[in-house]
């Protein structure tokens, strides 16, 4: 959350407060969630309306990577964890606020904000594996951690937080970084330009300050510890002069007299100035928090420097050379008279902008970490096995399963989807109960249920409980302490009669990457309620796990004119050679789907390529008339993506029996939704597909193994019968394609081919264009 005013004080100031700077050679703090989230709303150019487009958001991450990595910069990431006590009711707030936003998002919406997607932190994780960057997740919070590492290796930290003003440490604001990198002034190697923030020019501009008063700045002016009004009364003490009102709101009067009034007094006289200036039953509440606050923002942990690869003699020098020292203030509080400033006009102004804000009692503290709590959380995680923590710590799991072990609580991400049905994680509890049920033994095996907040109606919150899962049809769920003595085939067994895939044998016929994701797609559909009856949104999602082999033979293309331009002239050529070799390949029908993938033409990926670019790209009617939009689709593949996250926590919780599913590959929100509005209008989606895909043979062939495969799973979903959802009139005898159809087609279809060509197709037989 950082410090309300603290980034625009800086901002307004940046002459004074930040310098030039070129980043290179060097290693780099990376705020973790603070930088996906950036590169998501300012570079990765998704269409938050249709529940996330993950390929771009890991094509942008990976070129933030790799500029980095080409200045020899050596990125060091740090992740949050769960939820800390202090954070708990801000957490909570949020969570009110994005259902209130999502209840109307719409692609209009998406031009003056965004909205993070369900995956993207775990795309955001696999292209740093893919990269070999070095990261770590913390057990909370990560940015202390961050700060403390920054400070060791004194390097900069990357962010876009404003308590990084506060920590001290060399800082660097996303906003200030160059989208490029440039050649160096040395002529050496390449920078990426930037400004830096050095705490040096903040002390040197109020005369008597001292760093040590720096946590104070913080309480004072508002963080996730304390509630915006609870120092009213020493505001008023400061009269907030100094700054023209016309020019500067009481945000940041406020800043400027705070820094003034702290330069004139040692930290613990000034601890006095403020708690006697504050009601007696709060004092050592407050001062339990002012102490908790310095010793978090001063001392160091080198710990965390162990999971980012820095060798352990290195780390134990560092804590014999920074030797904690524990602030406690010595004073009595109960002793210190109560001083009641006078009224002043910035109350006017104080209480307007707190209504804004929704503050409630501005006496009451919120969410303070008491000893006892504190000391519950670190005794719990210290407990636990050190396999687990070790592989939090390497972020194989998500930062939520920390809060079902300590709090067993449990508070829903919110999607994008359509509001008159349920929300999309009520499909997922099945798995969340096996998950909570192996955590559970974690900490306290005698409790049984979990505490979840989730959409309710009305756009409102609501807490329910979930009993946590003891047996899995005849397994009894492993306790996490005896969880790696399970054999594997024993917990890849959990995983299938979760998900409901236990006698689904063809599934190992798929190539690896595809596994989990498809037993996804059979729990989704058997879990939704109602049952899902579009076959669309079947052949919609068999149809988006094309693109990403076409991708790997033709690179990725996702702008109809680029592509046009670096390949309309070779596609021509292909055609024009296909037709005056009569050119007929034969492919074995009955294969494995790995074969039809290791037999991929590249002149056949480059024919359809085309087709998927246009899907790539939003329907821009969708701006000027909202109604079009369809929130039904939305909703049942943002159920979709629940399944699947959920799915692959427990996957990873029980030590990967299937391999993990790189979503950017397989999820392309806006793929997924203009593919369906497509399919649902046709009469007979699959001969469509038919003779969309007809000029690209070994794609087809994919395509139909593929189907094949599916029949299995869903043999009345996917009988070979005509779409019952169109709604359109039967094409007449004379046409072969009505006016809608032909509209479509134009919208939708962007490749040169002549879609009247008559062409014979067989029903019964899928592969007949193959001959």
């Amino acid at each position: 959350m950082g410090i309300p005013g603290l980034t625009s004080y800086i901002n307004n100031r940046s002459d004074r407060y930040l310098e030039y700077y070129e980043l290179c050679d060097s290693y780099l703090v990376i705020d973790g969630n603070s930088i996906a989230c950036l590169l998501h709303n300012l570079h990765a150019k998704c269409n938050c309306a249709f529940g996330g487009d993950y390929d771009n958001v890991a094509q942008c991450v990976s070129d933030f990577f790799d500029d980095l990595l080409k200045c020899n910069v050596t990125p060091l990431v740090l992740m949050d964890g769960g939820i800390e006590n202090k954070k708990l009711k801000t957490i909570i707030n949020r969570t009110k606020e994005k259902i209130r936003i999502a209840s109307c998002f719409c692609p209009l919406s998406q031009q003056k904000m965004s909205f993070f997607p369900l995956f993207l932190m775990e795309v955001f994780k696999d292209v740093m594996v893919e990269k070999n960057i070095r990261y770590v997740q913390c057990l909370f919070e990560a940015d202390s951690d961050i700060a403390a590492v920054a400070r060791i290796l004194n390097c900069p930290v990357l962010s876009y937080d404003s308590d990084f003003y506060i920590y001290g440490t060399l800082y660097i604001p996303f906003n200030t970084l160059d989208n490029y990198i440039t050649k160096s002034s040395t002529g050496k190697g390449y920078v990426k330009r930037c400004k830096i923030y050095r705490v040096e020019h903040l002390l040197s501009s109020f005369k008597g300050f001292n760093q040590s008063m720096l946590p104070l700045v913080a309480i004072l002016l508002g963080n996730d510890y304390v509630k915006r009004g609870t120092f009213r009364n020493f505001f008023r003490h400061l009269k907030l002069k100094g700054a023209s009102r016309k020019r500067h709101n009481l945000r940041q009067r406020r800043i400027e007299a705070t820094f003034t009034w702290l330069s004139n007094y040692t930290l613990d006289k000034a601890i006095i100035g403020i708690l006697s200036r504050l009601a007696k039953p709060i004092r050592q509440r407050m001062l339990d928090l002012i102490e908790t606050n310095i010793n978090g923002y001063t001392n160091v942990s080198a710990e965390v420097l162990v999971p980012l690869g820095l060798p352990k003699d290195y780390v134990a020098r560092v804590n014999t050379h920074h030797l904690n020292r524990i602030f406690k203030f010595d004073g009595d509080i109960n002793t210190l008279t109560y001083i009641e400033e006078t009224h002043g006009e910035e109350d006017n102004e104080t209480s307007e902008e707190e209504g804004e804000e929704g503050e409630e009692d501005e006496t009451e503290i919120i969410n303070t970490l008491d000893d006892s709590e504190s000391m519950f959380e670190n005794a719990a995680v210290s407990n636990l096995p050190v396999w687990f923590v070790n592989d939090f710590f390497m972020a194989k799991y998500p930062g939520y399963f920390i809060d079902l072990i300590l709090r067993c609580l449990y508070i829903c991400p919110i999607q994008v989807e359509d509001y008159c049905y349920p929300s999309s994680i009520v499909i997922s509890l099945k798995i969340i109960s096996v998950i909570f049920g192996i955590l559970k033994s974690g900490i306290n095996d005698r409790v049984h249920y979990l505490k979840y907040m989730i959409r309710g109606q009305n756009k409102k919150i609501i807490c329910r409980e979930l009993e946590g899962m003891e047996t899995i049809f005849s397994y009894k769920l492993p306790s996490l302490f005896n969880l790696k003595e399970v054999p594997l085939i024993i917990r890849r067994e959990i995983l299938d009669n979760t998900l409901g895939i236990a006698n689904m044998n063809w599934i190992n016929d798929l190539p690896p990457e595809w596994m989990l994701y498809v037993g996804c797609i059979k729990y989704w559909i058997e879990q939704s309620e109602p049952p899902i009856s579009y076959k669309y949104y079947i052949y919609s999602i068999f149809v988006c796990m094309l693109f990403s082999k076409i991708d790997l033979k033709i690179r990725r293309h996702r702008n109809m004119y680029n592509f046009q331009n670096k390949y309309g002239k070779i596609i021509q050529g292909i055609e024009i050679r296909r037709k005056a070799t009569n050119y007929k390949p034969q492919y074995v029908i009955n294969g494995t789907i790995t074969e039809a993938c290791n037999a991929l033409d590249r002149d056949d990926c480059l024919l359809a390529a085309p087709f998927f670019i246009s899907h790539f790209e939003m329907d821009k009617k969708l701006y000027t008339n909202p109604k079009k939009y369809n929130r039904s689709i939305v909703h049942a593949f943002a159920e979709f993506q629940s399944c699947l996250r959920y799915s692959m926590n427990l996957n990873a919780l029980l030590g990967y029996p299937y391999p993990q599913t790189k979503v950017a590959n397989l999820f392309n929100g806006t793929l997924l939704y203009n593919l369906s509005n497509n399919f649902k209008i046709r009469y007979d989606i699959e001969g469509y597909i038919n003779i969309i895909f007809r000029q690209s043979p070994s794609l087809l062939r994919l395509f139909h193994t593929i189907l094949l495969k599916g029949r299995t799973m869903f043999s009345l979903l996917l009988q070979n019968e005509t779409n019952h959802c169109r709604k359109q009139k039967v094409r007449s005898k004379n046409s072969k394609f009505n006016k809608h159809s032909a509209e479509s087609d134009a919208e939708y279809f962007s490749a040169e081919e002549n879609l009247h060509e008559p062409i014979f197709y067989d029903a019964n037989n899928p592969f007949s264009l193959l001959t």
